[in-house]
């Protein structure tokens, strides 16, 4: 990090609270934009994005450093209150956080899919896409913040390419179908019904289609919406009042909509079952909150399967424990070259600082020198100036290479205040009045 910013992480996921918890942060009617707002309100965060999934909500932040770590975690973890409409002291003991470099190596490991609920799964790539982007349209990014999520999207990208996380295409919904096999066998043939029509759902009716159904319906509050996506898969959209109808046509039912309410309830599901001669019906809830009741799981002839049983009960296909430290190795490598870039980035000023100085101090002798040189034809002085700007740039050359080795070092900003610092007091050795040199003034303001 900087010395002038920093980042921090305040979140809450399954890996730290209760899914009952998660779900009741999870039906808050308040849009992430709203918390964007509010975060950026607090003195000494300059910028802010929300990552907000079903069972996930982080809060990432580019600091100041003007206040302590402490005080501005305090007022995250009020917003986070206030945000969700639950008690803080409710919250607060299930909250995680981390700081400058944990926090760019927990963002990482978030967008890697080492933090899900499926190790490995790849739609977390595009909710911190969709973070990003709503800062963006907020304009809440800062420089750091905005390079970090930029860079957890390549090393999310890297993780699942080059070390095995994302070889079987693995998602919640091939995690949950995967029940449902090692139950009844293939589900090749059988009818199922998504609910819900958005980004998340598209997913989903892609992973059923993988698993070999014969069709794939979609129900959701707008059936033209629906329509569009079942058509992808030679199914039919409905409208949502149709659902007691269809829960005694298909055999899988998955859940994949944001929508606050079950859209299917126990007794749904009951009358269902008195209507389908026998036929087992399978509930995949992949929603927080629930989009199907959780009780119906107590009616015979259900398999009912969601976020909780997935998360407790693991996959009988986990990747390999190789593939996990792989990726977590290259998080680790990653981490580290961001470091450096930012340490690089803030040598700039000072390697721009300096060879200003120098280009400037050349050329005012290089017009003296013409002055004094009466008849001096413009093709010598070219060739005059020419020599002049070589001989800058030979003699800056080992002092930029030396700064951007000392830059990269770990204690990088304090090697820069010296050179800064030497090299000011240098230029105000030659006996001359050095308090209004707007070159001296370059340098002491990056000092």
């Amino acid at each position: 990090m900087t010395s002038s910013s920093t980042m921090l992480v305040l979140g809450i996921s399954h890996a730290s609270a209760p899914l009952d918890l998660l779900e009741r942060l999870a039906g808050t009617d308040r849009p992430a934009e709203d918390l964007v707002s509010d975060v950026t309100s607090v003195d000494g965060i300059d910028a802010a994005v929300v990552v907000s999934t079903c069972n996930r909500l982080e809060i990432y932040a580019e600091t100041r450093g003007s206040t302590s770590e402490d005080a501005e975690l305090g007022d995250l973890g009020e917003l986070f209150a206030q945000h969700t409409g639950v008690d803080r002291a409710e919250i607060a003991p299930h909250l995680y956080s981390h700081h400058a470099d944990g926090a760019v190596r927990h963002l990482f490991a978030v967008a890697s899919g080492l933090e899900s609920v499926v190790v490995g799964e790849d739609q977390i790539l595009g909710q911190v896409k969709l973070g990003l982007e709503r800062s963006q349209r907020l304009d809440r990014t800062g420089r750091v913040l905005a390079k970090a999520v930029q860079t957890a999207l390549r090393v999310g990208k890297r993780a699942r390419n080059e070390t095995g996380l994302n070889e079987a295409g693995r998602s919640l919904a091939t995690a949950g179908l995967g029940f449902f096999e090692r139950r009844v066998g293939s589900l090749h043939g059988k009818t199922a019904l998504v609910i819900g029509a958005g980004a998340f759902a598209g997913v989903v009716v892609a992973a059923l289609r993988r698993s070999g159904l014969d069709r794939v319906h979609v129900a959701n509050r707008t059936p033209e919406k629906a329509q569009r996506l079942a058509e992808t898969t030679g199914g039919v959209g409905y409208d949502l009042t149709d659902l007691p109808r269809l829960l005694t046509e298909v055999d899988v039912v998955v859940g994949a909509t944001a929508a606050t309410g079950h859209l299917v309830t126990a007794q749904d599901v009951e009358e269902a079952l008195a209507a389908r001669d026998g036929r087992e019906l399978f509930l995949l809830d992949l929603s927080l909150p629930h989009n199907i009741a959780p009780t119906a799981a107590d009616l015979p002839g259900v398999t009912f399967v969601d976020l909780r049983r997935i998360a407790e009960e693991g996959q009988e296909d986990e990747i390999s424990a190789a593939s996990v430290q792989a990726a977590h190795e290259l998080i680790d490598a990653e981490v580290e070259q961001f470091r450096t870039g930012l340490r690089l980035a803030g040598a700039k000023p000072v390697l721009t600082a300096l060879r200003t100085a120098a280009t400037e101090a050349a050329e005012a002798e290089l017009d003296r020198l013409v002055r004094r040189l009466d008849g001096l034809d413009g093709a010598a002085r070219q060739e005059i100036g020419r020599s002049v700007r070589r001989i800058v740039d030979k003699a800056l050359h080992q002092p930029t290479v030396l700064v951007r080795e000392l830059a990269a070092d770990p204690d990088g900003a304090r090697h820069i205040a010296a050179f800064t610092r030497l090299f000011a007091a240098a230029e105000s050795t030659d006996g001359a009045d050095r308090t209004n040199d707007p070159n001296e003034k370059k340098i002491e303001a990056i000092a």
